[in-house]
């Protein structure tokens, strides 16, 4: 099998972890930036004609406020992904070695898929937490609609002035819900997969297949985490319950065309990201040692 950073008892150091992560959650971001506000328009506004269907809302969107919006939010989504890039892997690689030795001490026996998972779920709510407040932050710039670019500070005050610092965190139990299911999946079936498919032409494929899956079992999740972001109160179930009435079913999976787009380039982006940059850092390290 091909050597991989993320694989059962690897060690990885803490200062290299957090740069891998870093340019991983950066490029990730940068290039699915664009299916990532047209799945965020979907989610908020799917019930309007004008949003319906992948090609119909970026049509909308070129016509009303021209190509540049679909970067909008897109700051705070870059210091979002960096942050949660840096913490999710340090947190994984760290947290490796601690249940590596733990599973050695007690000769406990655990396949890796199920070891990923455990991890992902783990560093993925560690993360979420510590990037939550520039997720809320991506998701209301992302949600504008006219061609004028709203400012990322005066959206932070005014979110501040009117519901203090709770309005950052709205959904949070939520999202690390969401989150720690979706990145268990993630990890657990990126090793799965890198396992299944080891030196075969179809390895590299891992981290596609890895976020197609994750990104469709936890998708209504995802939607009224991303409602929540806006006007939505209560509960998970009281939220979706309400989307079904007004919009049907197929109402909780508004925008996932444009998540699976999105999403299964990203995971596969950030784990391959991650690895290359790791890669790259442990020779320089063995160069000038």
């Amino acid at each position: 099998m091909s050597n991989s950073h993320l694989h059962q008892g690897v060690e990885v150091p803490a200062w290299i972890s957090v740069i891998g992560g870093s340019v991983s959650g950066l490029v990730s971001r940068f290039v699915i930036a664009p299916a990532d506000t047209v799945k965020i328009r979907q989610q908020l506004n799917g019930n309007q004609d004008k949003y319906r269907g992948v090609s119909r809302t970026i049509r909308t969107i070129l016509h009303n406020e021209g190509i540049r919006a679909f970067w909008k939010g897109n700051l705070p989504a870059e210091i979002m992904y960096l942050l949660y890039g840096a913490t999710q892997f340090a947190t994984y690689s760290s947290l490796n070695n601690m249940l590596t030795q733990t599973e050695q001490t007690l000769n406990i026996k655990v396949p890796s898929s199920v070891h990923a998972l455990a991890l992902g779920s783990l560093s993925g709510s560690v993360s979420i937490a510590i990037s939550y407040p520039f997720d809320v932050l991506r998701t209301r710039l992302a949600a504008n609609e006219t061609r004028q670019f709203r400012s990322f500070v005066k959206e932070t005050s005014e979110m501040y002035y009117k519901d203090g610092v709770r309005s950052f965190f709205r959904g949070i139990q939520l999202s690390i819900t969401s989150v720690a299911i979706s990145m268990g999946l993630s990890f657990g079936s990126y090793s799965y997969f890198r396992d299944l498919t080891a030196n075969t032409p179809f390895e590299s494929t891992s981290g596609l297949l890895a976020g197609i899956l994750s990104k469709t079992l936890v998708y209504p999740l995802d939607l009224v985490r991303r409602r929540k972001h806006m006007t939505y109160r209560g509960s998970f179930a009281h939220a979706i319950l309400q989307i079904i009435a007004k919009e049907g079913v197929r109402g909780a999976y508004h925008g996932l065309t444009p998540a699976l787009i999105k999403s299964a380039p990203t995971t596969a982006i950030s784990f391959w990201c991650y690895e290359w940059t790791v890669d790259w850092l442990l020779s320089a390290q063995d160069r000038f040692n």
